[in-house]
């Protein structure tokens, strides 16, 4: 990570307020295809703000979470006051180790193993799961079709937020914050996890989700993200404000919403044992 910060520093509450959760039917396949019992032990890398957390602690499960973001993690702590079968460590993955020496049954991570080092991830999740165990990944991003005045619209928000990046950018002093240079490709993450030769894909699902965001509700979704927010880290709050007011005006002039459909998809995969 070298000396840049960590990607929702500063964001996190926004995050937490915009970001969707998972759907409830992708929890309970991972429950199902895993044959998840309560008694077994839950190990989450990179748990966030506890959107995935939650809907697992909900159910009874014991976890222990990993989070490397100060701000993700004081808000995972306060949800999670109320699930005592919840550990939550702030520490980044590749540092992290597990004192006690357990084996967990599985491991996940959501919408967040790609920040990881591959050099290092699959090695040491293989390590610490149980023979058999699991290593499950889910994620989402906007699905690629949109309709043609979806399009339209945020091409225009595009060009204002390049002219406002392009003529107002100054150096106000902070690190430079720790961003992730584009999408998963279709069957990258599946390479990714055969060329581990650690882990057997078992089944990938994937689900879709329709959102519909307000002017203002678009403008935070826009902010959780950390390759914006690195723009926004670099305008004072006084132009930061008239872009904003630019880019109400174009989604108000298409109507007000936007709607963005979002594919999610589960990667379940099987420890390999090498006896």
């Amino acid at each position: 990570m070298g000396e840049k910060t960590e990607p929702y520093k500063g964001i996190s509450v926004i995050y937490d307020e915009i970001r969707p959760s998972y759907p409830e039917r992708l929890i309970q396949d991972i429950i199902c295809k895993t044959d998840l019992k309560i008694s077994d032990r839950l190990l989450e890398i990179g748990a966030g703000t506890g959107k995935a957390t939650i809907q697992f602690a909900e159910k009874g499960f014991t976890i222990h979470a990993i989070e490397l973001g100060e701000d993700m993690a004081e808000i995972l702590n306060n949800k999670c006051i109320s699930y005592p079968k919840v550990l939550v460590d702030v520490a980044s993955f590749e540092d992290w180790t597990c004192t006690n020496n357990h084996k967990f049954d599985m491991i996940y991570s959501a919408q967040a193993f790609h920040w990881l080092d591959t050099n290092i991830k699959y090695k040491k999740c293989h390590k610490l799961l149980k023979d058999n165990g699991f290593l499950v990944l889910f994620w989402y991003n906007p699905c690629d079709v949109t309709s043609p005045v979806t399009q339209e619209m945020e091409g225009k928000v595009g060009e204002i937020v390049k002219r406002y990046a392009f003529n107002y950018s100054i150096d106000k002093g902070k690190t430079e914050r720790r961003i992730y240079d584009g999408a998963l490709e279709e069957d990258e993450k599946k390479a990714e996890i055969e060329a581990s030769g650690l882990f057997k894909l078992v089944q990938k699902i994937e689900y879709t989700q329709e959102t519909s965001n307000n002017a203002n509700q678009y403008l935070k979704a826009k902010k959780s993200v950390p390759a914006f927010a690195s723009i926004l880290d670099r305008l004072d709050n006084k132009i930061i404000k008239k872009m904003d007011t630019e880019i109400e005006e174009v989604i108000n002039n298409y109507g007000g919403y936007v709607s963005t459909v979002f594919k999610f998809s589960l990667y379940i995969t099987k420890k390999i044992s090498h006896d």
